[in-house]
């Protein structure tokens, strides 16, 4: 019987982190959460709500997604952000896969299903969104440029039923301020990596992730909502590289 491991990161995630705890715990042998550094309660509703708790200062999602592997109990190790939350389907499967004598394979993709202002969205090149989450650490780790991480299994790649439920709550304004975020960070991971963009390289990048969105990802299946993640995607996008083409000067 292979036990999994729940890993979290988490840091001042107090509001979210019991919540994706709980919605994990009946179905793993343990969760883990690695906190980064929180200035609030984050580690102690993640004790209250089940998890065993690790800590180590935050120094980028690739390392510490690593480092939070590295620190769980077993081989067998499930992935999830204290803003996703596992459905029975899916819960039901990992507890499935862990009563198995032995498994065939050592990577297993999940959906993610993404939510604007309430609603989840089933177009907009957000769905089905799927990622690699349960993965056997001995033959796959965490990969990835700053802030983007991900995990490159060698082999095939099996599929879990269910969907991984992000981030309910939210809003356009939360959609904002996290692309904002992300664009300023991925474009400090650029200029580490010696990457200067050309002069027109903020605009047609942003013009084409507007078109794959619109056209590619159909948001217009999501109305207004998908309208919103077409357009602020493109914004980020515009914002990531102008940052970079600033800072490589």
């Amino acid at each position: 019987m292979p036990p999994i491991s729940a890993v979290i990161i988490a840091c001042n995630e107090a509001p979210r982190i019991a919540d994706a705890v709980r919605s994990v715990r009946p179905w793993v042998d343990e969760v883990l959460v690695l906190d980064g550094g929180s200035r609030d309660a984050t580690r102690q509703e993640a004790f209250l709500a089940g998890a065993r708790v690790s800590a180590h200062p935050f120094d980028g999602f690739v390392s510490q997604k690593r480092r939070a592997t590295g620190r769980a109990a077993h081989d067998l190790v499930f992935s999830l952000d204290a803003d996703e939350r596992v459905d029975e389907a899916l819960g039901r499967a990992l507890a499935a896969l862990a009563a198995e004598a032995e498994y065939g394979s050592t990577a297993w993709a999940v959906r993610r299903l993404n939510y604007l202002d309430g609603r989840p969205l089933r177009a907009s090149g957000w769905y089905p969104d799927r990622r690699v989450r349960l993965f056997d650490r001995r033959v796959v780790r965490w990969e990835g440029h700053e802030p983007h991480d991900l995990l490159r299994p060698s082999g095939s790649v099996a599929a879990l039923p269910g969907h991984l439920h992000h981030d309910p709550e939210r809003s356009t304004a939360d959609y904002i301020e996290a692309t904002k975020a992300h664009a300023e960070r991925r474009a400090v991971s650029l200029r580490a990596a010696g990457r200067r963009p050309g002069r027109w390289t903020p605009g047609l990048r942003a013009v084409g992730h507007f078109l794959r969105k619109l056209l590619l990802g159909c948001a217009w299946l999501d109305g207004r909502r998908g309208w919103t993640v077409a357009v602020v995607g493109a914004q980020g996008v515009f914002l990531k590289y102008r940052l970079a083409r600033r800072t490589a000067r």
